[in-house]
């Protein structure tokens, strides 16, 4: 496998070269710069840059960059245009084979649509392949009423294509795949268990993220490692103006401060910091969750009333710096965690004590070098580490009969490493024409142990590594019709072969605002989680690498769309979807202790639906309203004999599936300091295996009268009914507020303000003659508010 490598290698190395080679041949000048927003310095994606008075031009991508090609020498304006913000413009010379480096920060304002020729949002609908795509801005994360305070993953939820589990779970399920086929990036750096509560809150703090791109399904080569979805996050950049430490301030060049934020609510307590550093900026925000404390202090004075032995926190840090025109470095790290404990010692008894610690968190760290090569060729050279781990720490102390303490102790402890060195080329060969190269290499590292009484009875380490290339070509045959192909080669080192999936995608304008689009890809996951699907809370995820008996878990896509232009701010799209599982792993139930090979089995699936979303951005009135029909079946051997039956719960459907899901969000502007929002989800209830009798037997049966004391319940087919509909209503008010001269908003919200009671599960109570059934519920009704302020 080495050597393959090692081939592969040097070809990408020649045609890297002859690129470089046939950029350095063209003797007309090029024109290339960022398009950044001039007071956050956020870089501004698909800004239009023209040479006025010709037919010449460039569309920014991702990072805020362009390229004009083949420029004629002589003397031309350039002027960038992008909706909400000034025009400006610049005279430049060009002479013969000259490098003009050309940046632009647009100042924000308020331009009416008809003023820009040719918008953001334009440029992308004609330009850009992507399908099962949506972009949400920091703004539209926020009008989504959620549990206390603004979440990403509760916004994401709310869009086609995705459902939650229950009321409890921030976890994104979508089309038909579980949490773990979906890969979460904050700021290009893999998190693998963004979550706190259990599932409840999210790992992020919505005051650091610019923006989200979500994409459900059929995204290109440049992402591996996923079956279903891609969350890429991006963090703001930081205002690098600075002066709030004064002029005066000794180390101004080095570091000032812009502007801070605080928001305090009934959860949690929020700090955001922003500023200038050396040639660049940065920012850093904390959040912790004070419930523990509140509880805490008022049952000092009343000692009837509860603690609450739980905590989260997590802080966030970005910063960058120009080291040179064509050199940038940037560095960021984020640290979570979770602390769980419990005493349930006996008051004013020595006798007994049990202590229960336990924590659990992401950590990741990242430098990411960007360098301009050539004005047409840009690389990014990034290392990272992302690490998952939780430890457990039990202890019992009871006195024996001569009146010793005995102790005995548990400790579990579980974690993952990943350590990330990745390459990236895009290569502008023109402005209808684009190659994209990639290299990414990760070393992991799992381990589990468990500990008793310090002597270790289960102690792994195993050491996987992946290996991954990639290529992708985007390509603008004509004004209709964009195409874009790309093949992803996977080295595991777990596995004997190489594994190919190859991607491809097609954008055709039938009328003037009118494309049809789609895409059809393969897709292979070499990492899984071993939670039951079953599972009411999801807690932690237990991650571990495909074991070498097994093939990697293995989808395709198949994506088509129609997508209607209506205008700047508004997007109609229509999507059907059919992603066949050609293999996915399950626990083995019957696996057996003296067998190494046979903890897991894998099985096939078919998920398969249709989505529509109707999505304004501009005006008083914005949000979305969206409608997903969806199925999904899945076939394991559960049993192992070879044959596959519905009769023995071995075709069924996933606990996450739910035919139609409707979801509804509005958020109007009263005026110029108030705003009300709106949430509305409605979908149908959940499969769940039902109890269809009783039976002597269950637990502590021995003796030869005990079965008859316990009653047990007899299941139907696995996931052969269904609950009832889920039907929950968010809304909001927002004030904006303005106190000793400071910026603030008031929000007030109320959660599921219809009362409607939504079923978690039924509990059976055979003690009981006939047996009683007793339905759980999520969220009540539950009234939030918080405040928040800008220094």
């Amino acid at each position: 496998m080495i050597k393959v490598i090692i081939r592969i290698l040097r070809k990408y190395a020649v045609v890297l070269l002859g690129f470089i080679c046939t950029a350095q041949a063209v003797t007309a000048a090029t024109i290339s710069g960022f398009v950044k927003d001039g007071e956050t310095t956020d870089p501004l994606a698909y800004a239009n840059v023209v040479l006025k008075g010709t037919q010449q031009g460039a569309t920014t991508d991702q990072r805020g960059y362009y390229v004009i090609h083949n420029v004629s020498p002589g003397t031309y304006t350039v002027t960038v245009s992008y909706i909400g913000y000034a025009s400006e413009d610049t005279t430049v010379q060009a002479n013969a084979g000259s490098q003009l480096r050309v940046d632009f920060n647009l100042i924000p304002q308020n331009i009416q649509g008809e003023e820009v020729v040719v918008t953001a949002n334009r440029l992308r609908f004609e330009k850009v392949v992507e399908t099962s795509r949506i972009n949400l801005t920091t703004r539209e994360l926020e009008i989504v009423p959620a549990f206390v305070e603004a979440d990403i993953f509760r916004s994401i939820q709310m869009l086609p294509g995705v459902v939650s589990q229950n009321d409890f779970s921030a976890a994104l399920v979508v089309r038909g795949g579980s949490p773990d086929e979906n890969l979460i990036l904050l700021d290009g750096i893999e998190v693998y268990n963004p979550y706190h509560f259990g599932g409840i809150f999210s790992a992020f703090n919505t005051d650091a993220i610019r923006d989200a791109d979500f994409q459900a399904g059929g995204f290109p080569v440049r992402y591996g490692g996923r079956l279903s979805s891609v969350l890429e996050i991006s963090t703001k950049e930081g205002n690098p103006r600075g002066g709030m430490l004064g002029e005066n301030w000794p180390l101004k060049k080095y570091w000032d401060i812009t502007g801070m934020s605080f928001d305090v609510s009934l959860l949690s307590s929020k700090a955001f910091v922003e500023g200038p550093i050396y040639n660049g900026s940065y920012i850093f925000s904390a959040r912790r969750t004070y419930f523990d404390k509140v509880a805490e202090f008022f049952h000092s004075m009343n000692d009837t009333i509860p603690t609450i032995p739980y905590y989260f926190y997590d802080l966030q840090w970005k910063a960058h710096s120009q080291i040179t025109q064509s050199h940038r470095l940037d560095v960021q790290g984020y640290h979570g965690a979770d602390n769980l404990t419990l005493d349930f010692s006996t008051p004013g008894s020595e006798s007994q004590s049990i202590d229960f610690n336990w924590v659990w968190g992401n950590t990741t760290n990242s430098a990411i070098l960007k360098s301009i090569i050539r004005p047409n060729l840009v690389a990014e050279t990034m290392i990272a580490q992302s690490v998952y781990d939780f430890d457990v720490d039990f202890s019992q102390t009871s006195r024996d009969s001569t009146g010793n303490k005995v102790t005995t102790r548990f400790l579990i402890r579980n974690a993952l490493y990943d350590l990330t060195f990745g390459e990236k080329i895009d290569w502008k060969i023109n402005e209808s024409h684009r190659m994209q190269l990639g290299l990414e290499h990760k070393q992991f590292q799992f381990e589990f142990s468990f500990n008793n009484d310090g002597v270790t009875y289960l102690d792994e380490d195993r050491t996987p590594q992946l290996t991954s290339l990639y290529a992708q070509d985007t390509w603008q045959l004509n004004v209709l019709l964009n195409l874009q192909f790309g093949v992803r080669t996977s080295f595991y080192s777990l596995s004997d072969r190489p594994w190919f999936d190859l991607r491809g995608g097609f954008k055709y304008r039938i009328r003037e605002n009118t494309a049809l689009k789609g895409s059809v890809g393969s897709y292979s996951q070499f990492l899984f989680t071993s939670n039951q699907d079953d599972a009411i809370l999801r807690i932690v995820d237990f991650w571990l690498p495909v074991p070498e008996y097994q093939d990697p878990q293995r989808a395709i896509h198949y994506v088509l769309g129609v997508e209607q232009w209506i205008g700047d701010g508004h997007k109609l799209s229509l999507e059907g979807y059919y992603k066949p599982y050609l293999n996915v792993l399950d626990t083995n139930p019957i696996q057996s202790v003296y067998n190494e090979t046979d903890d897991y089995i894998a099985g096939t699936g078919l998920a398969y639906g249709l989505e529509t979303i109707f999505k304004r951005s501009v005006g008083d009135l914005t949000g979305w309203v969206s409608y997903t029909y969806s199925h999904i079946k899945k076939r394991i051997d559960l049993d192992g004999d070879e044959t596959i039956e519905k009769s023995s719960g071995e075709v069924y459907s996933p606990k996450y599936d739910k035919e139609h899901n409707f979801n509804l969000v509005l958020n109007y502007r009263l005026n110029k300091k108030n705003a009300v929002g709106l949430s509305w989800n409605w979908s149908s209830g959940q499969p769940y295996t039902p109890v269809i009798g009783k039976m002597y037997g269950g637990s502590n049966t021995n003796g030869w009268y005990r079965p008859y004391l316990a009653q047990t319940s007899l299941s139907g087919d696995k996931h052969s009914a269904q609950y009832p509909a889920y039907v929950r209503g968010d809304i909001n008010y927002t004030r904006q507020l303005d106190w000793f001269g400071w910026d603030g908003q008031f929000k007030f919200q109320i959660l599921n303000f219809t009362n409607h009671f939504n079923v978690l599960l039924y509990q059976w109570n055979h003690a009981e003659l006939p047996s009683q059934v007793t339905a759980t519920s999520m969220f009540p009704i539950i009234p939030t508010f918080g405040v928040s302020f800008n220094i």
